[in-house]
């Protein structure tokens, strides 16, 4: 082999035996695992009732001019039995 080569392989490996070793952090707990340790303290369940998409559909009966028309009060009241007798 070449001299340049060897040199080039001992100063490889001088540098990786002095690196440290890499050894990962505390990375915490599962998903799973914290679900269940908090499970019986939990608020509302999620399961109970479906929540729409902010961005979901809305369905309209009536064009807005109509429903601008339909919140003007009427002129009279009107009166009906149950509201008579008291």
């Amino acid at each position: 082999m070449n001299a340049k080569i060897l040199t080039s392989l001992a100063a490889a490996l001088v540098v990786t035996s002095l690196a440290h070793p890499a050894i990962a952090g505390p990375q915490g707990e599962h998903p799973a695992v914290l679900v269940a340790r908090t499970w019986s303290s939990r608020g509302i369940d999620p399961n109970t009732f479906i929540v729409q998409h902010p961005a979901g559909h809305v369905w309209v009966n009536a064009s807005p001019t109509a429903k601008e028309d339909k919140a003007t009060p009427d002129p009279a009241p009107v009166k009906t039995a149950s509201a008579s007798r008291k």
